[in-house]
């Protein structure tokens, strides 16, 4: 069973990769990343609260199994009904949306078979930066997931009621901060693609980091500020999808569901590492040795930030165009420059 679903979470990032290739216009990147992504919230914020009910429940804690069960297929059978893979092929597209989707695409980001170019795509410093930037994020994002309750149990001295309750709405907070940034990084209008990036790119991971830093600085008899600090990191890492997520949809193109795999599986490989640093450095459960982990933590945000800032662009990558667009290009060259050198009138 645990085989089955990671193949099923496995395939959760390049679906969303596919679905913002097809069916976002280059205008909607952001929004449509920070809808698709925002599964991992919602699934926390419904499966904790309903699990600890119907365990409760007199219908056993087998009932979390059912709902959940009966849930899955449900909406599987809504996405197997509803979606087309192209928006061509779906019987509610009007001709207004269709052209709204497709506006400014080439040719390959609109067709269905096209072979994934590995090795240029493993030798592209834009997505690198992308992959270690996600690295920072999701390392981030799984420490709070995962040891948080932890660190606000055994260090801060909180309930248990408490601490699952600080690590639960901070999620909500992070929820609401992702859908608005990634509404934004589309809206806004008077700054370019690849300074807008820069900047909600920072605001997520600089920001965070930072904090992240300052967290293992605050005394424990200060708790309520630690509070607040876990607070601020999760609302600022929320901007993350007008950062490197829509860098990796905008420079991989008709490719972007392999990037975004890449990133999935940095994800399950976060889920090694944390235990793993917690075993090394939080064996007695000591400010001072959850301070290191905070600073692992924040060193790999703040890094990931300034070497995304140093590559990060807006431009198709290379590798998404054929070599009848590089000829086509090449061929447009002593055009262009004629115009340029003709001239005015």
């Amino acid at each position: 069973m645990r085989f089955l679903q990671g193949v099923s979470f496995g395939a959760d990032f390049a679906a969303i990769g596919l679905i913002v290739v097809h069916w976002a216009s280059l205008k909607q990147h952001g929004f449509f990343i920070s809808l698709l992504s925002s599964f991992s919230q919602i699934s926390v914020m419904f499966t904790m609260p309903v699990s600890g009910l119907l365990c409760n429940s007199s219908w056993g804690w087998q009932s979390a199994y059912y709902v959940h069960g009966a849930l899955c297929m449900f909406l599987f059978s809504l996405w197997w009904w509803y979606y087309r893979n192209d928006p061509v092929d779906h019987p509610k597209m009007t001709e207004v949306e269709l052209e709204k989707i497709q506006r400014g695409k080439k040719e390959e980001e609109l067709g269905q078979h096209e072979a994934v170019p590995v090795g240029a795509i493993l030798r592209d410093p834009v997505v690198w930066s992308v992959w270690f930037s996600a690295f920072g994020e999701l390392m981030m994002s799984q420490f709070i997931v995962l040891y948080g309750p932890t660190f606000i149990k055994e260090v801060l001295n909180f309930s248990v009621g408490k601490s699952a309750m600080m690590v639960a709405m901070p999620r909500f907070v992070h929820l609401c901060f992702k859908i608005i940034s990634g509404h934004l990084s589309d809206k806004i209008k008077f700054l370019s693609e690849k300074t807008k990036m820069i900047i909600f790119n920072t605001i997520s991971l600089m920001v965070s980091g930072f904090f992240f830093c300052v967290l293992g600085f605050i005394p424990k008899e200060q708790a309520f500020y630690s509070i607040v600090i876990l607070f601020i990191i999760e609302a600022t890492t929320g901007c993350i999808c007008g950062g490197f997520y829509k860098c990796a949809t905008l420079v991989a193109r008709q490719h972007s569901h392999f990037v975004l795999s890449a990133i999935q599986f940095i994800k399950c490989l976060s889920l090694f590492i944390e235990p793993t640093l917690i075993f090394i450095f939080c064996r007695n459960n000591t400010l001072a040795e959850w301070r290191i982990v905070f600073l692992i933590h924040g060193g790999l945000l703040i890094g990931g930030n300034i070497i995304f800032c140093f590559f990060a662009t807006d431009k198709p990558a290379k590798f998404t165009y054929t070599q009848a667009d590089e000829t086509d290009e090449l061929k447009q060259e002593p055009e262009k420059q004629r115009l340029t050198d003709a001239p005015h009138e």
